[in-house]
């Protein structure tokens, strides 16, 4: 009888100290601009701090890639993209719950600390080389090539072989920084802390098409209650007053 009753006590004790570990975590996948990195960081922080029971977990990269790698199946919960194109592809079919636009950005051509380049035309005149997002994949490419045809320098620029395509907005910025390419075109967002680049110009936002982010709450097969829940905690937080004012400070503009 004296084990018995120990055995029930161990039960007990056993049971109790499950249920103080709390709710099981839920993990949420998110495919996001390569340009949001560093406001994402410091948000993710934020947001599991609020919801200690959900983990994020970030694929950046660019949002034309990561708009194929969606329609190949690749398991994201949330879509954060730079291109209301890529994101209205997605929505098209069908693969959007829900989402809207959240921020605004600026194009800007930069040359590294020490460059010489002091303008686009400064630079058209001689024979230096520039990083650009590939156009077909990156969203700030996309922009770039239109801002540059408007200038009519683009098929000069590819006559002459003097354009470095690159994955996405990040390599860019390593390449000028690096003194690989003498200028390259990015986010204004992207340059926002950066000490090792300079901001050559801004271009006029009437050059390009709007720059927009969006934020697409993805389909799933499978529709579990506990990962729903935390894309719309996760949706309402990047749309908030705390949200909005770190973008800022990182150089993006909210929607209004």
């Amino acid at each position: 009888m004296r084990k018995y009753s120990i055995f029930i006590v161990i039960l007990i004790l056993l049971a109790g100290g499950c249920s103080q570990g709390g709710g099981s975590e839920t993990e949420l996948t998110i495919s996001a601009a390569a340009s949001m990195t560093a406001s994402l960081t410091e948000l993710t922080e934020m947001f599991e701090e609020e919801y200690p029971d959900i983990h994020i977990s970030y694929n950046y990269g660019g949002s034309g890639s990561l708009r194929k790698q969606i329609e190949q199946g690749a398991p994201v919960d949330i879509f954060l993209s730079a291109s209301s194109v890529d994101y209205e592809k997605l929505a098209d079919q069908d693969s959007v719950d829900n989402g809207k636009a959240i921020l605004t950005n600026q194009l800007v051509l930069i040359k590294p600390k020490e460059g010489d380049i002091a303008s686009l035309n400064d630079f058209m005149a001689g024979n230096q080389v520039m990083a650009i997002g590939t156009p077909d994949a990156v969203p700030a490419g996309s922009y770039a090539e239109e801002a540059l045809q408007e200038l009519d320098v683009w098929e000069q620029l590819e006559e002459q072989s003097r354009l470095i395509y690159t994955k996405d907005v990040t390599q860019v910025l390593t390449l000028v920084k690096e003194g690989a390419a003498d200028v390259g075109i990015v986010y204004a967002s992207d340059v926002n802390d950066e000490k090792d680049v300079t901001v050559v110009q801004t271009f006029d936002s009437s050059l390009h098409s709007p720059i927009e982010y969006y934020i697409a709450a993805l389909q799933s097969e499978e529709k579990e209650e506990g990962v729903e829940q935390a894309k719309d905690a996760f949706c309402q937080f990047i749309s908030s007053e705390a949200a909005n004012e770190v973008f800022e400070n990182n150089g993006f503009q909210p929607v209004e």
